[in-house]
């Protein structure tokens, strides 16, 4: 992979390891991701921790026969107990605790229905914070996540987000010709890409834009602008060096007369769907060009990759002078 891709597989930011509904009380949820073992668990309040899963004690992996105690997760080998910042608390065997011991405990941020955890190679602590989604409070929308809505894909992360900006494979790969201009614009972690796009309907085209709001290389907000207010989450996280986790999470606007979600939102889902089985294949088979030789026009994809750059902060691959060059 690393012969595919010249940047580390694994870039900081957040990224979705759950669905709130995946984490009950008294559960103890396995997962895998960034090339570890991962716990999931909620405390007597609710909240949500994520810890590595191997116990400091003797190596048994809590995930697999791990209990939730309170506000601990118990290890299923010896019975020690770890809090939710990793902390041992408790060694029935023992009258006193290992101070040393302690499971590493990952940043949480738990919104719009995800529980997402803050990845940093070098440990640091979360450098920005997740948008709010208003959608996902509005009872005008459906929280819906449909059952074939979630792959894993031998890529990388960045690869999945710069189709955002690829407005020219939309004709090709996906059919849709009538795309636009596309603007771009940044502010720190979040890159926002308004595509132009004719909308076509049975009543004939509709004027409008797809509007994607990136936030880091693990969240993607998307919005249509045109036929109706709509919301749609795209996330991609690292399962290893090869593969990427990808779900979709889908806002729908209800219809106002049934309550149910709307034929404009299903038919959006569907045209989602569809369109991410079309790329996965080009996705799982092509390599990454430092140098792209461009069309004029596509100088959107440049503006991205010197964006994405702020999510390698030890590893960052420059952008040469032949690549502003390729993209005029």
């Amino acid at each position: 992979m690393t012969e595919r891709f010249p940047f580390p597989p694994c870039p900081d930011g957040w990224f979705q390891v759950a669905y709130s509904r995946d984490v009950g009380p008294g559960d103890v949820v396995s997962m895998s991701y960034f090339g570890e073992q991962l716990i999931c668990f909620r405390d007597s309040t609710g909240t949500a921790h994520v810890l590595d899963a191997y116990c400091p004690h003797q190596g048994a992996d809590i995930g697999v026969g791990g209990e939730v105690e309170g506000d601990c997760v118990k290890c299923p080998f010896h019975g020690w107990l770890f809090d939710g910042n990793g902390r041992n608390v408790e060694i029935p065997y023992a009258k006193s605790v290992n101070r040393a011991a302690r499971l590493r405990a990952w940043p949480v941020d738990e919104r719009a229905g995800c529980i997402f955890v803050w990845h940093s190679t070098s440990g640091s602590p979360p450098a920005w914070e997740l948008p709010q989604v208003p959608e996902f409070d509005d009872d005008s929308f459906e929280w819906h996540v449909p059952e074939d809505a979630r792959w894993q894909i031998r890529t990388h992360v960045q690869e999945i987000y710069e189709n955002t900006v690829d407005v020219a494979h939309f004709a090709t790969v996906h059919k849709v010709a009538n795309f636009g201009s596309i603007d771009v614009c940044e502010d720190g972690p979040m890159f926002r890409a308004v595509a132009e796009v004719s909308f076509v309907t049975p009543r004939g085209p509709v004027a409008g834009a797809v509007d994607s709001e990136l936030w880091g290389l693990g969240l993607d907000v998307v919005r249509h602008r045109g036929l109706g207010r709509s919301c749609t989450l795209l996330t991609a996280t690292p399962i290893d060096g090869e593969r990427v986790d990808v779900r979709y999470t889908f806002l729908v606007l209800r219809d106002s007369d049934t309550g149910e979600m709307s034929r404009l939102g299903i038919g959006m889902m569907r045209d989602f769907l569809n369109q991410i089985s079309q790329d996965i294949p080009i996705w799982e088979n092509k390599v990454y060009r430092t140098k792209p030789q461009l069309a004029r026009g596509e100088g959107a994809v440049i503006a991205f990759r010197k964006w994405a750059q702020r999510s390698y902060p030890e590893a960052a691959p420059a952008v040469t002078q032949n690549e502003k060059a390729s993209s005029l």
